[in-house]
């Protein structure tokens, strides 16, 4: 039988592969929706009913804040590890183990800072840490990121079908994004609110197809 340059009979996908982006969909999807419990629910029974229902849904905007900034942020994550698995012809122990590490760190457990900083974001007490919390994550979520590509388009090279430009214009684009978050970790230490601006306008950044943009300006 013949098999095509990316490892597989006739062009289908190596079934491994296939077997770990499906699974890593499913806890991309669960993590996501996970972010939506910390948002409170009022109701008529509450304590502090008496405020009124409006107060009540007014007084959520920090849970609102850090539920849009960690969906576009999971989002992103997932758009461009679609991006990424599909340049990939195969995938062995190293990368399944890899991919693994970065789903638990980068993605399963980014409710919990999530839920944190909502909580405290806007408090005068100890919203330093809720933010240097929430960005210490990011970045060590984007550093698993970044490992998991390195493994796989430099070391085990794993993307034959991605041209030498291609895959360095995935590299720049990817690489610099766990540095820029470690950055506005260390502004968080001064002044917090600032540094979720920051994540914002880096998380709205990479909406833009930032590999594409690179490999356009390297082809000029």
């Amino acid at each position: 039988m013949k098999k095509d340059p990316r490892g597989s009979a006739h062009g289908a996908e190596d079934p491994s592969l296939a077997r770990v982006g499906a699974f890593s969909d499913g806890v991309f999807a669960f993590a996501i929706t996970l972010l939506v419990l910390a948002i409170r629910i009022p109701h008529p029974s509450d304590a502090d009913a008496k405020l009124g229902l409006l107060t009540l849904l007014t007084q959520e905007w920090r849970n609102y804040v850090a539920y849009v900034l960690s969906f576009m942020l999971i989002g992103i994550n997932w758009a461009n590890h679609r991006v990424m698995f599909a340049a990939f012809s195969r995938a062995d122990h190293a990368l399944v183990w890899l991919n693994l590490l970065y789903l638990m760190v980068g993605v399963a457990f980014m409710p919990v800072p999530t839920a944190v900083l909502g909580a405290w974001l806007g408090s005068p007490h100890d919203q330093v840490v809720a933010a240097v919390f929430y960005g210490a994550a990011a970045t060590v979520g984007g550093l698993a990121y970044n490992l998991l590509w390195w493994y796989g388009a430099y070391v085990a090279k794993l993307t034959p079908a991605l041209s030498a430009r291609q895959r360095r214009a995935h590299t720049l684009a990817w690489g610099p994004a766990p540095l820029i978050v470690a950055s506005l970790t260390a502004v968080a230490f001064y002044h917090p609110t600032r540094a979720v601006v920051g994540y914002v306008a880096g998380v709205l950044l990479y909406v833009l197809p930032v590999p594409s943009l690179l490999a356009i300006k390297h082809r000029r």
